[in-house]
């Protein structure tokens, strides 16, 4: 007997907790709901600046970067010119061992001599067989032998010289000059390595024209570049300097088309002031291309662009003088179907009520989060919805409430 006055004693505090909760959630319900009625998002226009950008991303580089080879092969006997030093035109950065040159020079001279005395004897030759010939003491194929001979001796006197001349050449080029004013930014060899040239000259220094002047070659989509053109200001950062924002200037947008696993970009040119050598080159630039800009205008969160009404919401239409031709207005659900349609821009207002009213706007750039109004019968401070409360942000909304039991009466829809 004691048993079942139990169950019976269970089973009533069950039903008394299910009823305790059921009315709270009832009283809670409608208080964070108004009565019933959907509760909105909302944000306030406002007056500010809309900047539209590209984003890209590309490397530093100088303006110019000559890689410093060797045409002849040897060891290196001494260097002249280090990471990061400072060099001019013509400026010697680095010797080569000469002493095999210096013989092949010498060979030289020796054979112009020897083609010189050789030139001195066939001209000597010819000119007795001119007299001869004169007196008819020679033949006819002892004169043009000697005259041949002649030929080949002035021949090889030219041949000698050009020799002389190249091995001269080969001697200099021992000795590595500047090519331009710049920084050196990599030195490939040290001294006592032999460096040998065949096809492809080894490359020794590579240099840079003053680093105060870079550029950065960004790779802009192809979905992108028809908004970027020359003169276009430039905003960008580098992984080194995270708190600061570097600007530059685009150069030239180039038509070659790099294709990289199937996407299709092109490089701009963009240049770049380094008057403090901060930027260094090979470093990764963030950039975004201001392709246009609206300072101080009527703007509106985007956030409003991409709101629709629920399902069962009345939407009131826009005012007839208003209403565009063929604006569609009533359901929520009609509201969704003309959502795509790029001539039916709208937002939804709310009213005094806390209901929607839709209205039509036309839109002018956007930077992700505003996009700038124009030729709206909207006014600054005016609501727009953006989106609906979750359930859990209406009950954050409500937390102040003292009791479940004691329902506070509802307000005015946020942001009112």
């Amino acid at each position: 007997m004691q048993t079942k006055n139990s169950k019976v004693w269970w089973i009533g505090l069950l039903a008394l907790a299910a009823l305790g909760g059921g009315g709270w959630a009832w009283f809670h319900f409608r208080a964070a709901n108004g009565n019933g009625t959907t509760t909105f998002k909302t944000a306030a226009l406002e007056r500010g600046d809309v900047v539209q950008t590209v984003t890209a991303n590309g490397a530093l580089g100088a303006v110019q970067t000559v890689a410093v080879g060797s045409e002849v092969s040897g060891k290196i006997v001494a260097l002249f010119a280090d990471y990061n030093s400072a060099v001019t035109n013509g400026q010697v950065l680095a010797q080569l061992d000469a002493s095999t040159y210096e013989r092949q020079v010498e060979q030289s001279e020796a054979e112009l001599a020897s083609a010189q005395a050789s030139l001195k004897l066939a001209e000597a030759n010819f000119k007795r067989a001119e007299e001869l010939k004169a007196l008819e003491l020679v033949s006819q194929a002892d004169y043009d032998q000697s005259e041949a001979s002649l030929a080949q001796a002035r021949a090889s006197l030219q041949v000698k010289e050009a020799g002389l001349n190249k091995a001269r050449v080969d001697l200099e080029k021992t000795t590595i000059y500047s090519p331009m004013d710049g920084v050196v930014i990599s030195r490939a060899v040290d001294v006592g390595q032999t460096v040998a040239a065949s096809l492809n000259a080894p490359t020794l220094f590579t240099l840079a024209q003053d680093l105060q002047a870079m550029r950065i070659e960004a790779q802009i989509s192809e979905a992108d570049v028809g908004g970027v053109a020359e003169g276009q200001t430039v905003t960008f950062a580098v992984d080194a300097y995270p708190t600061l924002t570097f600007t530059g200037q685009v150069n030239q947008v180039r038509y070659e088309p790099v294709t990289n696993q199937g996407v299709v970009n092109y490089v701009a040119i963009v240049d770049v002031d380094n008057a403090d050598l901060k930027l260094r080159p090979g470093m990764t630039a963030n950039a975004s291309v201001v392709t246009a800009k609206r300072e101080n205008v009527l703007r509106l969160p985007n956030a409003a662009l991409r709101f629709r009404p629920p399902d069962g919401v009345a939407v009131a239409p826009p005012p007839r003088a208003e209403e565009p031709e063929g604006a569609p207005g009533g359901s929520a659900r009609q509201e969704r179907e003309h959502a795509g349609d790029a001539a039916h821009k709208r937002v939804y207002l709310l009213d005094d009520k806390g209901g929607l009213r839709m209205q039509p706007v036309k839109l002018g750039i956007s930077d992700g989060t505003w996009t700038e109004l124009v030729d709206s019968a909207l006014a600054e401070g005016d609501l727009v919805a953006t989106g609906t409360l979750s359930a859990a942000e209406k009950e954050s909304a409500k937390a102040g409430s003292s009791s479940p039991f004691m329902p506070r009466p509802p307000g005015p829809p946020p942001g009112r």
